[in-house]
């Protein structure tokens, strides 16, 4: 069938319509934050501290189109200084949770909060946590639309990325996967500052591509000489100060 101007009309303006409705979720969810960003500086404090610990990494766990949204985000965390990896959760489940170490940060994405495999992954990661004769202490963040779901219920704290609507009525992840990779990324960003992570560091990870050109021309590459503690992962605790 022959595409027609006004085909193209309509699909233009049916895209512009959609980076709009985007566009609109993500700023609602940055001036939400701004009047309350309660939940989010609980996860925050355990993701810095996490970060600033030698030998300890954020490990980013979901299934389907939230699995490959914390792949990306494992990968950047990666490139820019945060050491990260991604975890298939029903991978998890047959033998690939030995990733998880000690003092590591468990991110799972979830827009539901409902996903039957992240919730069984969360269930195991607490009897880790308290196993009577070699307890492994791991954090356990959630990603999705609310805090008051079943896979809120295991975690140490929440980022919530709820969404009036998706773009289609099927309700494919759409809205909702944007702004959790929009939030993802920021998060990614700011541990980056934190870090003091420069363009000599960035071109030391990343030697090929553009990127990697670009980056070199900012001057010889240099160590990576990030700001981490040396000793054990300290016991947080999230306390006031984390609401102010």
């Amino acid at each position: 069938m022959p595409v027609s101007t006004d085909d193209l009309d309509i699909a233009t303006t049916s895209i512009t319509n959609s980076l709009d409705a985007v566009s609109k979720a993500i700023q609602q969810h940055a001036n939400a934050l701004r009047q309350n960003s309660a939940d989010l500086r609980r996860a925050l404090r355990i993701l810095c501290t996490v970060a600033d610990t030698q030998g300890c990494k954020i490990v980013i766990t979901g299934v389907g189109k939230s699995f490959h949204i914390g792949k990306k985000l494992a990968a950047t965390l990666t490139s820019i200084g945060t050491r990260a990896v991604s975890l298939h959760a029903t991978e998890a489940l047959h033998g690939d949770l030995g990733i998880v170490g000690h003092g590591d940060c468990v991110l799972a994405l979830s827009y539901s909060g409902e996903t039957d495999e992240v919730i069984t992954l969360a269930s195991v990661i607490h009897n880790m946590r308290t196993h009577s004769e070699n307890p492994m202490h791991v954090w356990l963040i959630g990603m999705g639309k609310s805090h008051a779901s079943e896979l809120g219920a295991w975690c140490d704290a929440w980022i919530a990325c709820p969404v009036d609507a998706e773009l289609s009525h099927v309700g494919a992840p759409t809205v909702s996967s944007s702004l959790m990779l929009a939030i993802g990324d920021a998060v990614a960003v700011m541990l980056m500052e934190r870090q003091q992570f420069g363009p000599q560091d960035f071109a030391r990870y990343h030697p090929g591509g553009a990127l990697g050109g670009l980056s070199r021309k900012a001057g010889d590459v240099q160590p990576v000489c990030p700001v981490q503690q040396t000793c054990s992962p300290p016991m947080l605790e999230l306390n006031s100060d984390d609401t102010q």
